[in-house]
């Protein structure tokens, strides 16, 4: 059933302008630079700007530590999920760069839900806006035909356990006081 969906998800316009905005926003250093950029300028000139920052940050290294560290460079043998591209060759056309660690857990999602709930605690109106990011972002990874939807709920339940861990340790180890 998961092949079928991420076979539906890389039909879907592919062959269309879908495919190039796919390709730039899976991108690693586009996320790299986006969020670097809106942390910064959160820093700078949000209300409460720093303690916004460095809890984005906190839920970034979180994502690092574990998503990437743990996930990807420890267990990337024993988990081995291959990615649906090159589990299927015949059914899945590849878009964007051609990853080829294990697919389990989509560090796309984490990556992006990580400091995306983190701000989402800090600005609850943004909701309409973070359920979209979420919403592009599975498609995206879905129609690259890098994973499969449980890898892709895998990594947005990490990312989201990271922001809320993260807004905890600041409130904890920083005393902000920045829960209500």
């Amino acid at each position: 059933m998961e092949l079928d969906i991420v076979k539906f998800f890389n039909r879907l316009w592919r062959g269309t302008a879908v495919d190039r905005v796919t390709g730039f926003v899976n991108r690693r250093l586009y996320l790299a630079v986006f969020w670097t950029a809106l942390t910064i300028g959160i820093f700078f000139w949000a209300g409460n700007g720093r303690v916004i920052a460095i809890t984005m940050g906190v839920a970034a290294g979180l994502h690092f530590a574990i998503t990437e560290g743990v996930f990807k460079y420890l267990l990337d043998r024993h988990l081995n999920k291959v990615r649906p591209y090159i589990a299927h060759p015949d059914k899945i056309f590849p878009i964007g760069r051609m990853f080829s660690d294990s697919s389990f857990p989509s560090s796309h999602m984490s990556a992006n839900l990580a400091p995306l709930a983190v701000l989402w605690y800090f600005y609850p109106a943004i909701w309409p806006v973070a359920v979209a990011w979420v919403l592009i972002t599975a498609y995206t990874r879905l129609h690259s035909g890098m994973h499969y939807p449980s890898d892709i709920a895998a990594g947005a339940v990490l990312g989201m356990a990271y922001g809320i861990s993260a807004v905890y340790l600041v409130n904890y180890f920083f005393n902000c006081y920045v829960l209500s």
